[in-house]
């Protein structure tokens, strides 16, 4: 335990156990009523079709409707919804969460989901999660550190209970919550992840997840990567890139066209689910019979969405017209479940985006596999295999977070052959997306709100750039022996000023905070030197010196830096490297 330097953190690791198991209780608690409620309103309306068109149109604004008078009686002072509201509080508020928001989650998403509100539930179960993990801290007094770490102990056991996926739900927080692969905060994330997954099994005596798409569906739809089958997963990860951010700006659009409603916040789900009862209406009325996919008369836009995507990875499914049908058919279908997914959630409907970027990439690789005879590549792949890799490619683009959404399809498959193909799906969409759309479908919203992230590989670009990238300031040099006094006219060309001896040697630095304070004496100023006023036993940098080391030199002020012959080049400052960062970032991104 010390050498992992965990030895200060047994504590944290007892609590990620319980975290993980008390997460898999909560999450069955959570999604068993959803699941009740959408098998009941399925038998009910197959006992009254006539009652089909008045029930589409209705339920969900009533749904949609409870949803906002919760939201009205949960008022919490956070700002984002679902896993964007758990963002900003680890990035802004110490990773404190209220314990209202766990309720207005849970009650919410129910109202959403169960009256068939284009949104999934694991989404809600990630803020669930993380609240109780928040709540963990506070009632352990937990440092900052140690509280963000449960916070992302209960997102991961949150994902981990409902897809029976631990390294989902591991990489998930780090890749999308924490932004950090550290050993102190993997650890008791990997621990919360096993124990919530192995609860699980435990209670229900089975592997499958509980929502729903057990690994049979996946039997047959992948035979591995190999030369020949590359350049097609290579142009899928592209179009998943492409699907990927029309669903973020999609998403982004509808929230900017709702907040401008004159409508009060709480009415706003009303009037996405208005809309999404229009489009079900009209599924009911011109296109039910047809496009029945063992969910009766629903419209397959409503919901999760999990029995069209069984549909979509059945070969059988391909068979039923021409490609070119079934392609427009796959395309049209992912194209309303990304605007029915806009209307719930961008209007203010409580759910999660998991289950929508699943059914959209199902949609958009089934229909990009239906075109096979026609791209000669695709065709010796088949469609299956590349609806179950669009699906891991929609979820990475759509997040930025490439080893979440391959892991995802992985674990939900267990199949070993479709890994290589869903990493080089899910790296490529992602990619692409980052090309085109800076934010995810979770940072967005904390975008607009003025909230940037940070992320491993800003550490790492930071790692990468040396002090010979940084432009310096102009060296201003006075001897150590000068009066005091000096000083003050030099400080009309700048504030930092290298220090020398009699001999030309580095003495120390004054900088703009030690002039300041001499000058708050200035009558003393005509006894002093430079040298009584200078920080002194200092050493110049090399410009060849990674920022993350100048950092951590520059703590106590500037510091000059020296060139490869040992002259003067001029000076660095703290707010220097950070323009120069950010600058990198911005080129970067």
């Amino acid at each position: 335990m010390a050498r992992l330097g965990l030895q200060r953190d047994r504590r944290l690791l007892l609590f990620a156990a319980a975290t993980g198991m008390a997460l898999a209780i909560i999450a069955l608690a959570f999604i068993r009523p959803i699941q009740w409620a959408e098998h009941a309103s399925m038998v009910w309306l197959r006992d009254h079709p006539g009652q089909v068109a008045i029930s589409v149109a209705i339920v969900p604004v009533i749904g949609a409707i409870l949803c906002g008078a919760v939201k009205a009686a949960f008022r919490i002072r956070i700002q984002g919804h679902g896993v964007s509201s758990v963002l900003y509080a680890i990035h802004r508020k110490r990773a404190q969460l209220p314990a209202a928001l766990a309720a207005r989650t849970w009650l919410g998403a129910t109202s959403t989901i169960a009256s068939g509100g284009s949104a999934g539930p694991e989404g809600p179960i990630v803020t669930i999660g993380a609240t109780l993990g928040s709540m963990i801290a506070r009632a352990l007094r937990a440092d900052p550190q140690s509280a963000t770490t449960l916070v992302g102990c209960g997102a991961a056991a949150g994902i981990a209970a409902v897809f029976n996926a631990p390294l989902t739900g591991i990489f998930f927080v780090l890749e999308v919550l924490l932004r950090d692969f550290s050993l102190r905060t993997f650890t008791p994330i990997v621990i919360a992840a096993v124990f919530a997954a192995a609860t699980v099994q435990t209670i229900l005596g089975t592997q499958e997840p509980l929502f729903g798409i057990g690994a049979e569906i996946f039997r047959g739809t992948g035979d591995g990567l190999s030369i020949a089958t590359t350049p097609a997963f290579a142009v899928l990860g592209l179009v998943c890139g492409v699907a990927s951010v029309f669903f973020i700006r999609t998403l982004q659009a509808s929230e900017v066209a709702f907040g401008k409603l004159p409508v009060s916040k709480w009415l706003l789900p009303a009037c996405g689910a208005g809309i999404l009862a229009v489009l079900g209406v009209l599924h009911v009325a011109f296109a039910s019979k047809w496009l029945d996919f063992g969910q009766g008369a629903i419209p397959p836009f409503y919901g999760n969405g999990y029995p069209l995507a069984k549909a979509v990875l059945e070969p059988a499914f391909y068979a039923r017209d021409t490609a070119i049908v079934v392609a427009a058919l796959l395309l049209g279908l992912a194209v309303v479940k990304v605007v029915a997914t806009s209307l719930t959630l961008g209007s203010g409907g409580i759910g999660g985006l998991f289950a929508p970027s699943l059914l959209v990439g199902a949609l958009v690789g089934g229909a990009f596999g239906s075109l096979g005879e026609f791209i000669p590549f695709v065709r010796d792949v088949g469609p299956a295999p590349l609806a179950l890799a669009g699906m891991a490619g929609v979820v990475a683009g759509s997040t930025h977070a490439p080893l979440a959404g391959a892991m995802l399809v992985y674990e939900l498959s267990r199949e070993p052959s479709v890994l290589l193909p869903v990493i080089l799906v899910a790296a490529v969409s992602t990619i692409v997306a980052r090309l085109f759309e800076r934010h995810s479908l979770y940072t967005a919203e904390l975008a607009a709100l003025g909230l940037r992230l940070g992320s491993a590989s800003d550490m790492s670009a930071l790692r990468r750039l040396r002090v010979g990238d940084v432009p310096l300031k102009p060296p201003v040099v006075v001897r150590g022996s000068a009066w005091a006094t000096s000083l003050v006219e030099l400080a009309r060309g700048g504030d930092d000023f290298i220090v020398l001896d009699d001999d030309g040697r580095l003495e120390g630095i004054v900088g703009a905070r030690d002039l300041r304070i001499a000058l708050v004496n200035r009558e003393a100023l005509p006894l002093l030197q430079v040298r009584d006023i200078a920080r002194t036993g200092i050493r110049a940098l090399d410009r060849d010196l990674p920022l993350d080391h100048a950092l951590d030199r520059l703590e106590r002020g500037p510091l000059p830096v020296l060139g490869a012959n040992g002259e003067m080049l001029g000076i660095i400052t703290r707010s220097r490297i950070m323009r120069t960062w950010r600058r990198r970032m911005e080129k970067e991104r």
